[in-house]
């Protein structure tokens, strides 16, 4: 039976393989009845893993209409770029609206949409691709272009860390139940705000999907700011200005509120939030 079984599976993956390299239309019919199941064996059939993750496709900044799969992203990457980029998320609509896309598409990298629940269990299980490490724009930091430009944007940011060290403290003292560190981010072009992981944390998505299956204790995350954003620089002004003023503590549950709603997550506390959202309204008008 366990013979049978492998040369079954065999035979299976060699026929898909040459249906996608021989008739791609045919083998999308395929995919769209069977892909969720051909990417639960990256997880679970390790002899034929390889075979497997060459059959993957995956939606991509690249193409709205095309899926790709991971050899042709690849092949478009860009000469200094050395990991394979993906954000996972509920919808496509929800991940290519996400704010950590914004220094990805000014600087032109390809990132890959991971939207199928299983599409977790691939990337935990998948590393690397043809000696190109997976990278999840939406943990840990972003280092992209040139040696060079990297270096610097990273000087940048340590030098604005500090000038602004004292605020970013009493943030982190504000939000200390649900965010673990407030820092400055390079990843942000036009959003104010986005919330991260460390490389080690799960997404929002299986934190979710994880929490409905077993009690666990919610996961805290990593606050990033624009530090070129005009609401950062504001609140700049009034910390200097007045430590004590009750606005910047308002102003950062608004921000924490702005960064989960943009990537489709929860509010802690509806309520405030909206509470929130209309003094300002109603002192704006």
């Amino acid at each position: 039976i366990t013979q049978i079984r492998k040369w079954l599976a065999k035979k299976v993956l060699d026929t898909l393989k040459e249906m996608q390299e021989k008739d791609e239309e045919k083998y999308l019919q395929i995919w769209k009845e069977f892909g969720s199941s051909i990417k639960e064996g990256v997880s679970s059939d390790f002899e034929n893993k390889d075979k497997i993750v060459s059959l993957l496709l995956f939606e991509s900044s690249n193409d709205k209409e095309k899926l790709t799969s991971l050899k042709d992203y690849v092949s478009r990457m860009k000469e200094d770029q050395k990991e394979i980029f993906y954000l996972t998320g509920e919808s496509r609509t929800v991940v290519e609206n996400s704010p950590h896309l914004e220094a990805f598409h000014e600087k032109g990298y390809e990132v890959l949409y991971l939207v199928d629940t299983v599409d977790e269990l691939v990337a935990d299980s998948l590393h690397e691709f043809e000696g190109k490490a997976l990278k999840s724009i939406g943990k840990g930091t972003v280092e992209l272009g040139s040696e060079e430009e990297k270096q610097k944007a990273k000087q940048e940011i340590e030098e604005k860390q500090k000038q602004s060290a004292n605020l970013l403290e009493f943030i982190q003292k504000k939000l200390g139940e649900d965010i673990k560190e407030v820092r400055l981010s390079n990843r942000l072009t036009s959003s104010p705000v986005c919330l991260v992981g460390a490389e080690q944390d799960y997404s929002p998505q299986l934190e979710r999907l994880l929490r409905q299956a077993k009690n666990m204790p919610k996961q805290k995350r990593i606050m990033e700011l624009n530090p070129k954003h005009d609401i950062f620089n504001k609140m700049q002004e009034r910390y200097e200005k007045d430590k004590e003023d009750p606005l910047l503590g308002d102003y950062s549950e608004l921000l924490l509120g702005y960064a989960l709603l943009a990537e489709g997550s929860e509010l802690p506390n509806p309520s405030r939030f909206n509470q929130l959202v209309v003094s300002l309204m109603t002192k704006n008008l």
